[in-house]
């Protein structure tokens, strides 16, 4: 048996077959059993933590929920206070944390584990394993109905889940997108061949893995990312999926923003990791060519890519408009964003990015490009979707939208109210019925 079993066991949270606990004997015990694999689930980070977490809070309200989890930054102490501060939360999830993987001690190994994604994936893999192996305890000891794999949403690792006897939901499901080819050589050599690897890669994996086909093949019900990778799934593997929200906004989470004032300049705002495909070079380009316009740039976030991006705003002579606000805790950037006009990201790989809908839901109209995760969040009413067939018709997509903003404040405000609106689309009580939905038919319709 496990430590991490062992532990709740020794809690008194976790017993065998022949010693239901009391929880057993109530209402809860009626709902359909969910084992989660979420590997990554944190309530107070983003991207994938943040995807893990609401999925694991939505599927609770109409379900019981074993989690288990790797304990990385700090989960599972974050965990803890709010499972001690939301007793209808605790008393329909239980948390089996496992130990992460961090990065190896070597200067030259840590280099490739941030360059290399397979050395990253080789690691997650052997922790996968450790979790099937729990999982096995967990359904010897616990009527479990149903497993889902949460994350990590990439479709590389599928783990041996679908194997375990129990019907099985995979996703969000992501990871088919990548960088479009011709964007390749404006990244740089060596972004440029990372990339390029990674599409080679992609390409082969998604297709030829057995790992990944087994998985496929063995699902009870798929959740994709986005619409690009639903129609890959069907494409490859003749299985229809739903898109669903991988993360949502509540309805509250844009009732804070300010009344946008009409006496300053525009101000554009753009969040993300300082790293390649999110292409913030694009937009300073774009808006290099708008000197004659008043306006000005907030840039969040950092990376490796900061000190670089610094060193272009000073070449193309806009350290006057542009500010980089660093990276700051969740709760600041939001109001930092929310104090700008417009969103703007120009990334060129994404799944399903948490920012944009955020910035809906705070009803900045965004621009962005006509891909991914993207297409699916944005249409005319509430922003702008550029070409990305080549860099030069993206930098002119995004000077002629973002000059449109700038001039034409009826239209700034008519986007606005249509961003709140689009918002409403991604919220948490959608996100919930689809959730619940997916289960439901995972079950046959229970």
């Amino acid at each position: 048996m496990s430590m991490a079993v062992r532990l709740l066991q020794a809690k008194g949270r976790f017993m065998p077959a022949d010693q239901p606990s009391p929880s057993s004997l109530d209402s809860a015990s009626e709902r359909p059993h969910v084992l989660i694999c979420a590997a990554m689930c944190h309530p107070d980070i983003g991207s994938e933590y943040a995807v893990g977490w609401q999925w694991v809070c939505q599927a609770a309200k109409h379900h019981r929920v074993t989690v288990i989890a790797g304990d990385a930054r700090g989960t599972k102490h974050a965990v803890e206070q709010v499972l001690a501060s939301r007793p209808d939360l605790a008393a329909s999830v239980e948390f089996i944390f496992l130990p992460w993987f961090d990065p190896p001690r070597s200067k030259v190994l840590q280099a490739a584990w941030t360059k290399v994604p397979n050395i990253y994936y080789w690691f997650y893999r052997r922790w996968l394993g450790r979790a099937a192996c729990v999982a096995r305890e967990v359904i010897a000891r616990q009527r479990i109905d149903l497993i889902h794999l949460v994350t990590l949403t990439c479709y590389r690792e599928p783990g041996v889940f679908w194997d375990l006897g129990r019907p099985f939901v995979w996703g969000p499901v992501g990871g088919t997108q990548d960088v479009p080819w011709a964007f390749l050589p404006s990244l740089g050599l060596v972004e440029g061949v990372k990339h390029g690897f990674r599409n080679v890669f992609n390409w082969i994996y998604f297709r030829w893995s057995g790992a990944v086909r087994r998985a496929m093949c063995g699902s009870a019900a798929i959740s994709a990312m986005a619409s690009d990778t639903q129609r890959a799934i069907e494409r490859q593997f003749g299985r229809t999926s739903g898109v669903i929200p991988a993360t949502a906004c509540s309805p509250e989470f844009g009732q804070g923003a300010a009344e946008r004032s009409r006496d300053r300049p525009i101000r554009f705002v753009f969040s993300g990791h300082h790293i390649s495909r999110k292409g913030l070079p694009f937009a300073l380009h774009a808006l290099a060519g708008l000197r004659d316009l008043p306006w000005t740039l907030d840039v969040l976030g950092d990376g490796p890519l900061s000190r670089q991006w610094r060193r272009l705003v000073e070449q193309l002579g806009l350290g006057d408009r542009v500010r980089f606000l660093g990276k700051v805790p969740r709760a600041d950037a939001i109001l930092a964003m929310a104090e700008g006009d417009a969103f703007v990201f120009p990334s060129l790989q994404e799944g399903w990015p948490t920012v944009v809908i955020e910035a809906l839901s705070l009803g900045m109209p965004v621009v962005t490009t006509n891909q991914h995760g993207m297409a699916d969040m944005i249409d005319e009413e509430c922003g702008f979707l550029t070409r990305v067939d080549r860099p030069q018709h993206l930098i002119d997509d995004l000077r002629r939208a973002l000059r449109a903003l700038a001039t034409d404040r009826d239209l700034l405000d008519r986007l606005s109210a249509g961003a709140r609106r689009r918002g409403e689309l991604f919220s948490v009580e959608r996100q919930e019925a689809a959730i619940r939905d997916l289960y439901s038919r995972a079950l046959g319709g229970r």
